[in-house]
């Protein structure tokens, strides 16, 4: 497993200073990336989102994963980040066409019974995921129950 810090972007309404002081802290702590959540996913905020990734870069953190939980404007790709194009329950990933995530994307799916897990990595990987968490937990995630979930519970490729 590879740890990453978690900063939330607020939907790019966090100030900047406040942002990068976090990634900071997590570049001086032993992980190996940065998980950006609450990432903006329209091209009019991806300014500050391209100043989070370069201070991550600068920091040392390899990795840098960002979370709209949406598919993002083209722009985005540029950023050479794992995007996370979809995050919601297992009926909406179901449901979702999977149009606008490209191979390597993240997945995060809550709301998954148990004896569906296996269902829910098998859609996954058909839908090419680079990164995935699949959890049981009724609604999104805090940070807390990422940490703990994931040690049981996602993958990366």
């Amino acid at each position: 497993m590879h740890p990453l810090g978690h900063v939330s972007l607020g939907y790019a309404t966090r100030p900047l200073g406040d942002v990068l002081a976090e990634i900071t802290h997590w570049a001086a702590l032993p992980v190996r990336g940065i998980f950006l959540d609450h990432a903006p996913a329209g091209p009019y905020q991806v300014g500050p989102v391209v100043h989070a990734v370069r201070a991550a870069r600068r920091s040392g953190l390899a990795t840098v994963v960002l979370n709209p939980g949406i598919p993002v404007d083209p722009s985005y790709r540029r950023l050479e980040a794992t995007i996370c194009t979809f995050e919601g329950s297992w009926s909406e990933y179901l449901a979702w066409s999977g149009e606008g995530a490209v191979a390597g994307d993240g997945h995060l799916v809550f709301d998954v019974p148990r004896h569906e897990w296996e269902a829910a990595r098998a859609l996954i990987a058909a839908r090419h995921a680079g990164l995935f968490l699949i959890t049981d937990r009724h609604s999104a995630y805090s940070a807390a129950d990422f940490v703990a979930t994931t040690q049981t519970t996602a993958a990366a490729r």
